[in-house]
């Protein structure tokens, strides 16, 4: 097993999206079990972008105006002043300037790319049970459903199986960076909303990984070329009963 532990923020976006190959993969599955500081820098990559620029736009409506210089009138002797009064004033200054500086977002480091399922985690996490308590599709409008989610992934989900204690609900499709993005919500009998979600990717397969994202539980693996994603809920015992149904019925389709 690889001991590297340098790795990129697109290593590790990659590994946040399935498109890591099987080396890199298994480098960062192995690091993240020693190495706790590496966890904390995936989560990092999980941004909650929408409380972010709330706390900016407060901190712009209460950052102090920046100074307003006149310019000397023509022939006007300048005034000298001591040290005292000229370093005092250089170090105000410099603070409103600095203070400018980083309420404009002047030397602020970009962000840290956010992968898929920071963006499906962060829509998930909108979901109550009356978001899709509401829904209620007949078989046959469950059927065409899949079926247009399965032209516009490449991918048929006909067959997609009955997970124990999880409810159909709705299935579209959604899009990340030019990939067709499926979602198919679903209840689960005590109210939770689960989602499974399945984007094309690599070409290497991976195993289930548990995991949170904006403090919901996933389920994450790969089937060659496709990367699923079940979220949903607290409680990882469930997810983990219904990532394998649907692990199980995505390793024979690829087969």
């Amino acid at each position: 097993m690889s001991d590297r532990t340098d790795f990129s923020d697109e290593d590790l976006t990659a590994y946040l999206d399935g498109e890591a190959d099987d080396a890199l993969h298994a480098a960062i599955d192995a690091a993240l079990e020693t190495d706790e500081a590496l966890g904390d820098r995936l989560a990092g990559l999980d941004i909650p972008m929408g409380a972010i620029k709330a706390a900016y736009a407060d901190l712009l409506d209460n950052a102090p105006a920046p100074p307003v210089f006149e310019a000397p009138v023509a022939n006007t002797p300048r005034p000298r002043f001591g040290w005292g009064w000229g370093l005092s004033t250089f170090g105000t200054g410099i603070a409103a300037g600095l203070a400018v500086a980083v309420f404009t977002g002047f030397g602020t480091p970009e962000p840290a790319p956010r992968g898929w399922v920071s963006f499906v985690a962060s829509y998930q996490a909108l979901y109550t049970t009356e978001t899709l308590s509401v829904a209620d599709p007949s078989a046959d409008d469950a059927a065409v459903q899949l079926a247009a989610v399965s032209d516009a992934l490449g991918l048929d989900l006909a067959a997609l199986p009955q997970a124990e204690g999880l409810t159909f609900k709705r299935a579209q499709v959604l899009g990340f960076k030019g990939k067709p993005l499926i979602q198919i919500a679903y209840l689960r009998d005590d109210g939770t909303p689960v989602a499974l979600c399945i984007l094309p990717a690599g070409p290497d397969a991976q195993p289930v990984n548990m995991g949170q994202a904006e403090g919901l539980d996933i389920a994450r693996w790969n089937t060659p070329g496709f990367g699923f994603l079940l979220i949903g809920g607290t409680d990882a015992a469930p997810l983990a009963q219904e990532a394998e149904t649907f692990q199980n019925w995505s390793a024979d389709i690829a087969t």
